[in-house]
């Protein structure tokens, strides 16, 4: 599995572009802004898919230039399809050549909110940080849904590497070792 990550927009968002190196079948994970910074990064690979862990709007910027591009559907939560409409709502799964990553919901920083996991890897959205968690007192924002939501994220293998939707890569071991994840 390739990953590239891509820092966009002013908020330095995380847009993941994910692929299998052996097709090259691709999706692209939250392009926040910058399509002229994601584009170069997709030449090549053949993007099935466009996904947006949550709806606020710097996970989503660049979505029309990624989409004008490739054909590939957005892929989101219909719970937070506030200020754009998703081509398919994000179902169990996304599968794209051997890569299979399960769709865990994990409302509390949206109502719609949700990672993307495989054995080992973790795409987190705005769920969960380095050293801490999405805000909560944004418009469809729940403590009680995030705590609910991290406690399942605990659940998950300690190696588990996380691909947070802003900031620096960390892990599940990591974060509950900070007490991120209690």
């Amino acid at each position: 599995m390739l990953i590239k990550t891509i820092k966009v927009g002013p908020l330095r968002t995380n847009c993941y572009v994910v692929a299998d190196e052996k097709n090259g079948e691709a999706i692209v994970i939250d392009p926040g802004d910058d399509a002229a910074e994601i584009l170069p990064e997709i030449k090549g690979l053949k993007v099935l898919s466009i996904v947006v862990t949550h709806g606020h709007m710097d996970h989503f910027g660049a979505v029309s230039a990624i989409k004008q591009e490739t054909g590939a559907p957005l892929l989101m939560h219909p719970s937070d399809n506030w200020f754009i409409l998703p081509d398919q709502n994000i179902g169990n799964e996304i599968v794209f050549g051997s890569i299979k990553l399960e769709v865990i919901p994990t409302p509390g920083h949206s109502q719609g909110s949700f990672c993307l996991y495989t054995k080992g890897f973790l795409f987190s959205g705005d769920t969960l940080f380095a050293d801490t968690y999405g805000r909560t007192d944004l418009p469809g924002g729940s403590e009680a849904d995030m705590v609910r939501s991290l406690k399942r994220l605990a659940q998950l293998p300690p190696d588990t590497r996380v691909f947070p939707g802003h900031g620096k890569e960390t892990s599940i071991a990591l974060e509950k070792e900070r007490g991120t994840l209690e």
